[in-house]
């Protein structure tokens, strides 16, 4: 991702009504902080997930389908060419208890950024890694406890090959709004970069003209659950995997930190630098959003 200073001037509603967290059913599971950074252990274990670097691709890949796979409705992988690049973007679906109301899409970029001239491989704990980690810990939660609406946990590839030769950021979530013009989800939220020990999320500034209902949800839930990493200050805008959805009509927020860290896009990505519980507030703010519609 990168920072632009152009302005996606767009109006959506998420017509849900703020609801503090102590309203949640007490049967919820909770979201583990620990189990989500061990899903960053796993795939950094793979090595760089960098279009150079296939055979820890594919694995990542088998990874999240294979943790997928067992909890979720419905799952698909749907591959794609775009930019000389091939790339798989992985769709979860979770059938809400009224499948015919509102659906949420949460998604999260697998793929890391290629080493550069050093040569050093970028694993990517953070920028990447973390996302996915939200996301499949939501997973477990989600097939232990139904939810009130339909959820997409949508895994997207080829974020990270922006100004590279010359192709955009965001690629993947590109091909998968071009691809499924079909879907329409209600909301929805990328979650980039949300395990660093210092965790700061301001409102990033193209959700804040695009997406504004369901930003202003997301950080009303994250000061009643005083989870400090959400800032309530606009910050910068993010070229990022939302970035598609806006330009498409469909209100996507991005979580992400910002200033970016010292170590982003770097070889120091590693994952000394993240922290279960900067995960844990992030996943239970998400879980809220999902469970209190």
């Amino acid at each position: 991702m990168r920072l632009v200073f152009s302005i996606i001037l767009l109006c959506h509603c998420w017509s849900i009504q703020a609801q503090p967290a102590s309203n949640q059913q007490h049967s919820e599971p909770q979201f583990d902080g620990q189990l989500a950074l061990q899903h960053i252990a796993n795939q950094i274990a793979f090595g760089p997930r960098s279009p150079d670097q296939p055979l820890a691709k594919q694995q990542t890949l088998d990874y999240i389908r294979q943790t997928i796979e067992p909890l979720a409705s419905g799952l698909t992988v749907q591959s794609f060419v775009a930019h000389s690049l091939e790339g798989n973007n992985l769709w979860a679906t979770f059938k809400g208890e009224n499948t015919t109301t509102k659906r949420l899409m949460l998604g999260a970029h697998w793929d890391t950024r290629p080493g550069g001239s050093a040569q050093k491989p970028h694993l990517g704990a953070n920028d990447g890694g973390s996302g996915v980690a939200v996301l499949l810990e939501l997973a477990r939660l989600l097939k232990q406890n139904r939810p009130p609406v339909t959820v997409d946990l949508v895994f997207f590839d080829l974020e990270d090959m922006g100004n590279i030769d010359g192709r955009p950021f965001a690629i993947g979530a590109e091909a998968f709004v071009a691809r499924n013009k079909f879907y329409r989800p209600s909301a929805g939220a990328i979650v980039d970069m949300v395990c660093d020990k210092n965790l700061r999320l301001p409102k990033e500034r193209f959700s804040y003209n695009g997406a504004r209902a369901i930003q202003d949800r997301i950080w009303q839930i994250a000061k009643d659950q005083n989870a400090s990493g959400f800032i309530d200050q606009i910050g910068p805008p993010v070229q990022d995997d939302h970035v598609p959805f806006l330009k498409a009509g469909i209100p996507v927020v991005d979580i992400i930190h910002h200033r970016f860290p010292h170590y982003w896009h770097t070889h120091r990505d590693t994952l000394d630098k993240c922290s279960s519980a900067s995960l844990k507030q992030v996943g239970n703010v998400l879980k809220t959003l999902i469970y209190s519609p």
